[in-house]
């Protein structure tokens, strides 16, 4: 693994992330439906014309976005430094966890025609979700080529996952067709949390990484430093060899 060392610190926040998308993607999963179809009263021509939409869009954005992500490392491979790329992917995930927080909270205020709010909220939703999806999951594989370090990542995003379901099981104490004010109120406090968490821990990694990068070139200086060391030392112990091998054979002529 290059630069950064998997502790725990480094396993809590990369696993983390998928606690903030898992606690409100099982929200959006179980209820968006529900919202436009029972308090929005979308008609059944636009919500089948929307699922369309969104079925398209759905289909097309993954090798969109991830051509996009990588479009600049692709052209310049062999110029492309590791580093460069972990600190990318950190810094698209610090950009897009807030905005992927902010889209899935407008599916739950009523704010233009229901038709074109359900269009809008799938696409800008999923959006977002597969540059969250994308950027975490290739940041495994650019962090390590270790199958037991990758594991040991993919062990906390597993732990973190199931952690993010008790969103759900809180979300049946508030949710209510006739008052959506206590479910809109948890919803927005998901949010928040969300939120900070994307930005603290892309920027606790982004600052571990670093740091890491920094111990691990000053050992290279170090190292490369005492080898010149001992190339002086066996070069000055060839030199008095052959010194005095010289003078051996000047005093038997």
């Amino acid at each position: 693994m290059k630069g950064l060392r998997v502790s725990r610190q480094v396993g809590l926040h990369y696993g983390a992330m998928a606690l903030y998308t898992a606690i409100l993607h099982n929200l959006f999963l179980l209820y968006h439906i529900e919202m436009f179809v029972s308090v929005f009263k979308i008609d059944k021509l636009s919500f089948y014309i929307g699922e369309i939409v969104f079925l398209v869009w759905n289909s097309c954005n993954d090798p969109l976005f991830g051509w996009i992500s990588d479009r600049k490392f692709l052209h310049r491979a062999e110029e492309t430094d590791q580093s460069q790329v972990i600190i990318t992917r950190l810094r698209a995930l610090l950009f897009n966890g807030p905005l992927f927080a902010v889209s899935f909270l407008l599916f739950w205020v009523s704010w233009t025609f229901p038709s074109l709010q359900f269009v809008i909220c799938l696409c800008a939703y999923d959006g977002f979700l597969t540059m969250i999806d994308l950027h975490h999951t290739a940041l495994l594989a650019d962090l390590s080529v270790s199958t037991t370090v990758r594991t040991d990542l993919n062990m906390y995003c597993s732990i973190f996952s199931a952690l993010g379901s008790l969103s759900v099981f809180l979300s049946y104490a508030v949710w209510s067709h006739d008052s959506l004010l206590p479910f809109q109120t948890f919803c927005i406090c998901l949010v928040i949390a969300a939120i900070i968490g994307f930005v603290v821990s892309s920027r606790t990694l982004e600052k571990l990484y670093r740091k890491s990068e920094e111990k691990l070139s000053s050992h290279k200086r170090c190292y490369s430093f005492d080898d010149m060391i001992l190339n002086l030392e066996a070069a000055l112990a060839l030199l008095i060899i052959f010194n005095h091998t010289k003078g051996v054979i000047t005093l038997m002529m």
